[in-house]
């Protein structure tokens, strides 16, 4: 635990922290854009929490809200497993590039069919089973039936999104290439998921250039995606931030409370007793200019994603 979590936790404004410790192997087989037949580890680390002057709680969402007790629902771990390279606009249908024309440059997609009761992400592909992402699930929710908090990503300490390298990296096409996908959806006072899962924002821990192109036959420059099997890359329809450009997106720290500037846009409204569904999707986009480079195969570092949540009290 940081010692800012520390801090806050002794000051007793409210500190949150679920600790999503998933050792993962991110795989560069037939089925990526870039052609290797190794594996790579990573890690998919900490989600964090805090808010003004009430305790805002995160758990793992299988928990539920733990009211009634100790406070103790700070940390939680879900384990992964491979990931392959995808691409998705929706974070509900997902791609993988299926052939490649005699310049080594990606001509076809095919849509994942992912495995029926299956973990998050799994599917199956030339008698291997491959993953397209990683799935977190937490619930957010306040201590107190008085206190409501919106939610956002917090700025106040760097990126709001971090991902940590350890070991000896020989290459950055990992972390070059992830996106981080935040989702939400309501609960009710019984505990029960209502509504549709929302995907709010997605995040690149590292610049997207605005210039270069990935490996694709038709690939275009910055933020792509493939949204059919049949088109190719496009511009992504859903919102989407990078490291140093958050603007409109950040709740920062003014002494002990944190604020906001008008029109920031929320992770999610309300927040209370009876919580959020939190979502955090983790994948390597394939039609990425840094998805390209197969000297990851050799990379033996692992890597730490943290986000970071910031509530705003609230009527």
């Amino acid at each position: 635990m940081s010692q800012s979590i520390k801090q806050l936790k002794k000051q007793l404004v409210g500190a949150a922290c679920a600790v999503l410790m998933s050792a993962v192997a991110l795989s560069s087989a037939t089925y990526a854009w870039y052609v290797a037949n190794s594996t790579v580890k990573a890690t998919s680390s900490t989600i964090s929490a805090t808010t003004n002057g009430f305790i805002l709680q995160i758990d793992e969402l299988k928990n539920g809200a733990q009211h009634g007790g100790e406070q103790t629902s700070l940390a939680a771990a879900i384990q992964g497993g491979k990931i392959t390279p995808s691409s998705t606009d929706d974070l509900k249908n997902w791609f993988v590039c299926q052939g490649w024309g005699s310049d080594g440059k990606v001509s076809s997609y095919s849509q994942i069919n992912l495995k029926q009761g299956g973990k998050s992400g799994e599917y199956e592909a030339g008698g291997e089973t491959h993953y397209a992402y990683l799935k977190s699930e937490f619930i957010v929710y306040t201590i107190t039936e008085s206190g409501m908090a919106d939610v956002y990503l917090e700025g106040s300490d760097g990126e709001p999104v971090v991902v940590t390298t350890h070991g000896a990296p020989t290459t950055d096409t990992i972390p070059n290439s992830l996106r981080v996908g935040i989702t939400t959806q309501t609960i009710d006072a019984n505990g029960n998921l209502t509504g549709d899962e929302t995907l709010k924002v997605v995040y690149a821990p590292a610049a997207v250039s605005p210039t270069e192109r990935g490996n694709d036959k038709n690939a275009i420059a910055g933020w792509s995606c493939v949204k059919d099997a049949a088109s190719g890359p496009q511009t992504p329809s859903y919102q989407h931030i990078e490291k140093g450009n958050c603007t409109g997106w950040l709740a920062n720290k003014v002494g002990d409370d944190y604020q906001v500037d008008a029109g920031t846009r929320k992770i999610a409204s309300r927040v209370g007793y009876d919580g959020i569904a939190v979502r955090i999707y983790i994948w390597m986009e394939g039609t990425d200019a840094d998805c390209v480079n197969n000297a990851a195969a050799e990379d033996l570092a692992t890597y730490d994603v943290t986000v970071k949540l910031a509530g705003v009290a609230t009527s």
